[in-house]
């Protein structure tokens, strides 16, 4: 009796192997049909949405225009231009507001499984609304806020080995690069601007910003938001890696896990029942 119980749970142990492994791996390939981006970006729920392009690029158009960076020639200095790109490749969202499950905030289970369970059942805030460490998992689902952008503008400059550092304000987030001039100037992708100054010289005189943000269209009142918010604390930032390093290596490891953990399931259930068959064989 003892050895057909334990037969019996072996055999519910490889059919739950068996199962939860293929369902896996079908959600998996499943996602890979699937639009990371909510449909009709920028042209729905504008009351919802900031600085929208004139034209929302699509993944494959700011990836294209993220490797003609290679060849950057005119006025703009490659880091200039990358920040146009990243402006272009975000719309900005307000964040709390919009419903997080339309627009990717809490990540789709046939995305990743692993973050869409945290942000489902953890209750923590970081994971129900996600912002993404790898930029072009954040250009492909196309929204994103200030800390967004400074993450994708700082990769893509580190990708092109230029010297960037991201600056986080208690309110907004932004870029410094070190141009080939060898001078430190500013960028803020989420406005799309390019701050003709370095850090130092904007803690000197916030106010130098005002005329560079109306010049790009930007109202009083914002500018007068942004001045208030540069003329605070900062804290400043390496990488993408330095700005969100725990977040930055589990979603790393979530991303390899979610293609390794179904064939890990699959193969040793498969394994054990043909083993198991073959033992009976051998028995007879």
């Amino acid at each position: 009796m003892t050895g057909n119980v334990r037969r019996s749970a072996v055999n519910l142990v490889v059919i739950l192997m068996l199962v939860l492994g293929l369902v896996l791996l079908g959600l998996n390939l499943y996602g890979l049909t699937q639009p990371l981006r909510k449909p009709g970006l920028g042209v729905a729920d504008q009351e919802l949405l900031r600085f929208v392009p004139d034209q929302v690029w699509d993944y494959e158009t700011s990836l294209s225009a993220i490797d003609a960076l290679a060849g950057a020639e005119g006025d703009m200095s490659l880091a200039e231009q990358a920040n146009d790109v990243v402006h272009q490749s975000l719309v900005h969202v307000k964040w709390t507001d919009v419903d997080p499950v339309a627009y990717r905030q809490l990540v789709p289970p046939w995305e990743n499984v692993f973050l869409w369970a945290v942000g489902r059942f953890s209750g923590l805030p970081q994971f129900e609304r996600y912002h993404y460490a790898d930029y072009r998992r954040s250009i492909e689902r196309g929204i994103g806020i200030c800390g967004d952008a400074s993450i994708v503008l700082s990769s893509v400059l580190e990708r092109y080995s230029v010297e960037s550092d991201i600056i986080s304000f208690r309110g907004h987030v932004i870029v410094e690069y070190e141009n080939p001039q060898g001078q430190k100037r500013l960028l803020d992708p989420d406005f799309g601007v390019v701050i003709d100054r370095s850090l130092d010289e904007l803690k000197a005189d916030p106010e130098v910003v005002g005329p560079i943000y109306l010049e790009a269209g930007y109202g009083a009142q914002e500018v007068d938001d942004l001045v208030s918010i540069y003329s605070g604390d900062y804290a400043i930032f390496d990488d993408a890696y330095g700005f969100m390093s725990r977040r930055y290596l589990f979603e790393k490891t979530t991303y390899i896990l979610k293609w390794a953990l179904p064939p890990l399931l699959i193969l040793p259930a498969i394994a054990l029942w043909f083993w198991r068959r073959r033992r009976g064989s051998a028995r007879r």
